[in-house]
């Protein structure tokens, strides 16, 4: 039985793909760097709060891809 597409990622045999996902983590952190850059800049600071929170997720997804990625290879 071969092994799955997830363990070939985290095996560090699908490089293509890793390239691919280190690449969109990070545009995400590049977004996240942004809201955190605006947060509060038009003075609404309930917006704050739920800018704050989009940023959290970004963070979350981010993390979601790193943890599929090969550990040491970056």
């Amino acid at each position: 039985m071969g092994s799955s597409y997830r363990s070939d990622l985290n095996g560090g045999r699908m490089k293509s793909w890793e390239n691919e996902l280190r690449q969109a983590c990070q545009h995400i952190q590049n977004v996240i760097s942004e809201v955190w850059d605006c947060i509060g800049s038009d003075g609404q600071y309930d917006n704050a709060a739920d800018d704050g929170g989009l940023a959290e997720r970004l963070s979350i997804a981010k993390q979601f891809i790193e943890d599929e990625l090969p550990k040491g290879s970056e």
